[in-house]
């Protein structure tokens, strides 16, 4: 991964990182945006940072960067607080939904009992702090205390009055006491108290009674606390004396950390240090100039400062100066995904959104484009996406590659080349194809959806409006269709163009499908018309490669086989007599629709017309290309998916990745379908090549015809291995048809296409 320099007015040094090879089969990548980090921890030749996407730490031996994730070592995703322990070497991290990992000697250890718990009410991690061999939780019914060594609960603190539950803020240790911020205030006791699970012995401070602590550090043989008096975001920070506190700062507080003979206190534009006096020993600002944006800060024992970065990461600021911005790879802001479109070699990322009631979510305008491990964004320093947001959709043209077409919820559709945004297209240069929807105070665009046809005219479905499909042909010329015919005003945000029949399909909110032949007929398509499964939503629409269109519903899947009737009853805006039919699947004695269980969220299909299926709360399915066979389920429970609510799949057609877009974030997976070509390439290959003798997982063998016989022979000429392409892309693990390893040598991949002509398209090597 590439480190992203990111403050140009920063002095910035050269970071090497960590390159990372091509993905195997089977295997997970997540692409997430570590821009925005929470916490920073200094572990001796590690700074970990904690970002919004994952965890990251840079070595500070070899100035390389590592990211580690659910698809690498970690248990969970979005990371609420985390603390080291420099004794045992150990990070403990919290996650906001109370599960914990242990990290110690680069294994991971995971420890889920108060998420698994049924404990009612807040079960969140606030702090984590560190002492005497013990991570203290600081949650929202008490204290957990963990033992570092047996990696397990030692006790459970209930601090409230008679032992109830009550919320702990912090905790923090002196040479001779143990404080707690609770919701009921600040209370202390006796370090050497062998019961501190009892609660009437723990000593309220009424000092504190107006106050709400949130944040506790000893310092200078004295406690510090930030506390507010009812608006979190006011924070004060109070010093003690030997019977007092007295406040010393204020203003926003959001971390502070005694290290050593310093008290780092971090606000949101600035980082500032205090020796034990309580005076300003320097700020930040003393070495950079320019507004900050932080949310954590560490003072290290070589006195630099490292910072978590509200959008660039994590700093280090040197005391001679220098300062430097540390960034993995991934996609900028891209936490959030609405839609995937696959385009060649590239994956872009559509981060917009609409409300469930289809008004306007007022996210950034972006377009986040990945190739391989790389992710770019839009240039808009033009200003033509000024005033816009809620990018939902993209589209490259056949015709001319270097023009992506992307949808703007609000505000009509933008022409893309190079990722700078050239013109953004509306009613007043369009010729009024794009009918907008007007109230009496504001004028709303909301183009939700769009696609090229076959022609290289480009499709666009406009929601709110009585023109509710518009049309750029080819040729620059523009065009719009009255839609009233089948609805006074739609609301649209999936269009597929029929690359069989050239008609046009699109729906949005509803329990309706709309078609229009691409001149004068529109027809509407009732999702129950032909199934014995009723449902109340269409919520995804895709086109296999049989021509076939499959159809998400909140009950499960359906399919239209018969998309060539869509206007034999006129094509006036009356229901059209194509039918919506149910896959049944047949166990045993028992038989149940697709999927009948499931709502379904996003339909993508690989190169072996196999469909993967997203749902809102049962993870991501992978069904055969006729949907009667269940291949692969994949679920938070069982897999490094993130969450079990899928948001938007694509499939990058030459490698066979699958992006995953989740409400967590963004993931790949390796799968073993890639799309076919019409000839062989010249460019056929195996991956690995050689192949080590470490290696024992499946070999993939790229180019192929579609679903091409493959066999593989030694040197000699004997086959040891026949199969079927899926796709263009056939899977070999380096053993027999019988499955016994395979020797050393040099092995030769020939093809035969359905005339049975074959030709040699690769060669492998194995070691053993």
């Amino acid at each position: 991964m590439n480190a992203k320099i990111l403050l140009t007015s920063l002095l910035l040094t050269v970071v090497a990182t960590q390159s990372q090879a091509q993905m195997a089969i089977g295997k997970w990548r997540d692409c997430l945006d570590h821009s925005k980090v929470y916490h920073v921890e200094y572990a001796g030749d590690r700074v970990y940072a904690a970002s919004k996407g994952g965890l990251f730490y840079l070595d500070l031996d070899d100035n390389i960067l590592n990211t580690l994730g659910k698809s690498n070592g970690l248990s969970d995703v979005r990371i609420s607080a985390m603390g080291y322990d420099a004794a045992s070497r150990t990070l403990v991290l919290a996650y906001d939904n109370s599960n914990i990992d242990i990290l110690c000697n680069d294994r991971v250890y995971n420890l889920s009992d108060i998420k698994r718990s049924e404990l009612p009410g807040d079960k969140s991690v606030f702090h984590v702090r560190l002492h005497g061999g013990n991570a203290y939780l600081a949650t929202g019914f008490g204290v957990v205390v963990v033992n570092l060594a047996r990696r397990e609960i030692k006790e459970t603190w209930y601090l409230g009055t008679g032992g109830t539950r009550t919320q702990v803020y912090d905790i923090a240790f002196s040479s001779d006491s143990i404080y707690v911020a609770t919701g009921e205030g600040l209370k202390h006791l006796d370090i050497n108290n062998t019961h501190p699970a009892v609660n009437d012995r723990w000593t309220v401070d009424h000092r504190f009674d107006s106050l709400t602590v949130t944040t506790l550090q000893v310092f200078g043989n004295k406690l510090v606390a930030a506390a507010h008096t009812g608006n979190p975001a006011q924070l004060t920070l109070y010093a003690s004396d030997a019977n007092s506190f007295h406040a010393w700062n204020k203003g926003n507080i959001l971390s502070m950390r005694a290290d050593g003979s310093l008290l780092t206190v971090t606000r949101l534009n600035s980082v500032c240090r205090y020796n034990t006096s309580f005076t300003r020993y320097d700020s930040i600002s003393d070495y950079v100039w320019g507004t900050l944006a932080v949310n954590d800060a560490l003072t290290a024992p070589d006195g630099s400062i490292w910072v978590g970065h509200a959008w660039a990461g994590m700093l280090n600021v040197t005391p001679q100066g220098n300062a430097a911005s540390f960034l993995p790879e991934g996609p900028y802001s891209g936490d959030n995904v609405y839609r995937l479109v696959p385009f060649n070699y590239r994956m872009m990322l559509c981060p917009g959104g609409h409300t469930v009631t289809y008004s306007r979510s007022y996210l950034d305008p972006n377009l986040l484009t990945s190739q391989g491990l790389n992710w770019t964004m839009l240039d808009k320093s033009n200003g033509v996406l000024d005033g816009t947001g809620d990018l939902l959709d993209a589209a490259v043209n056949p015709y001319d590659t270097t023009e992506v077409v992307a949808a703007l919820w609000g505000h009509g559709v933008v022409s893309i080349r190079n990722n700078v945004p050239q013109v953004l297209y509306n009613a007043s240069n369009t010729g009024g194809a794009l009918v907008p929807f007007s109230d009496p105070s504001y004028p709303t665009l909301n183009t939700g959806a769009l696609a090229f046809d076959r022609q290289g005219d480009l499709w666009i479905a406009v929601s709110h409006s009585t023109n509710g499909l518009a049309v750029r042909h080819r040729d620059g010329t523009w065009n719009s269709f009255s839609t009233t015919a089948v609805s006074p005003t739609l609301e649209l945000d999936k269009l597929v163009c029929d690359s069989i029949t050239g008609y046009k399909w699109f729906c949005g909110r509803g329990n309706v499908i709309y078609v229009h032949d691409g001149e004068s007929k529109f027809a509407r398509v009732d999702p129950n018309r032909g199934s014995k499964l009723t449902t109340t939503a269409v919520t995804a629409l895709v086109q296999d490669q049989s021509g076939n269109l499959w159809v998400g519903t909140n009950k499960g899947i359906k399919v239209i086989y018969d998309a060539y009737k869509a206007f034999q009853s006129g094509g006036n805006g009356e229901v059209s007599p194509v039918s919506c039919s149910n896959i049944t699947i047949t166990n045993g004695e028992f038989s149940e629709y697709l999927m009948a269980y499931e709502s379904i969220t996003a339909i993508a299909v690989d190169g072996a017309n196999r469909k993967w299926v997203g749902t809102q709360s049962g993870g991501l399915y992978l069904l055969s290309a006729n949907g009667m066979d269940q291949l692969q389920h994949f679920t938070a429970a069982n897999s490094p998916l993130f969450s079990d609510k899928i948001i938007a799949i694509g499939i990058n057609e030459r490698t066979g990745e699958v992006f995953i877009g989740t409400d967590k974030g963004l993931q790949v997976f390796r799968g073993t379908a890639t799309y076919a070509v019409s000839e062989p390439l010249d460019e056929v290959y195996a991956f690995p090549n050689p192949v080590r003798p470490d290696y024992d997982g499946p070999i993939a063998i790229k180019g192929f015809t579609r679903n091409g016989h493959v066999h593989i022979t030694d040197a000699s000429g004997h086959t040891v291995y026949s199969t079927t392409a899926n796709g263009g892309q056939a899977i070999w693990y380096g053993r027999t048809q019988n499955g016994d390893r395979v020797a050393s040598g040099v092995y030769y991949v020939f093809a035969a296409d359905a005339q049975g002509n074959n030709r040699s398209v690769a060669k492998i090597l194995v070691i053993r």
